[in-house]
């Protein structure tokens, strides 16, 4: 399962999901504005230990991160997931 670290309003977190789910991915989507503070801290900690930055949307997939909304390391990315 591919996890998302998103916010509901960003243009990029919609992209990505639409991306990710128009090509058959399994997403695990984790909207910080609608976690309560203690879970939305813990997510930003994850957030960052991943990405180095603290930025959405990003995208992961056991050692694999896309930070943003970049098509070619998705695509990339989904490809793994597949085989």
């Amino acid at each position: 399962m591919i996890k998302v670290y998103a916010i509901t309003t960003c243009p990029y977190c919609k992209k990505t999901l639409k991306f990710l789910r128009e090509n058959g991915a399994d997403v695990d989507v984790i909207f910080l504005d609608e976690l309560d503070m203690e879970k939305k801290e813990m997510a930003m900690r994850e957030i960052y230990s991943y990405a180095g930055m603290y930025a959405v949307p990003v995208v992961v997939h056991g050692d694999r991160v896309v930070v943003g909304y970049d098509r070619e390391k998705l695509e990339a990315l989904l490809r793994e997931v597949v085989e």
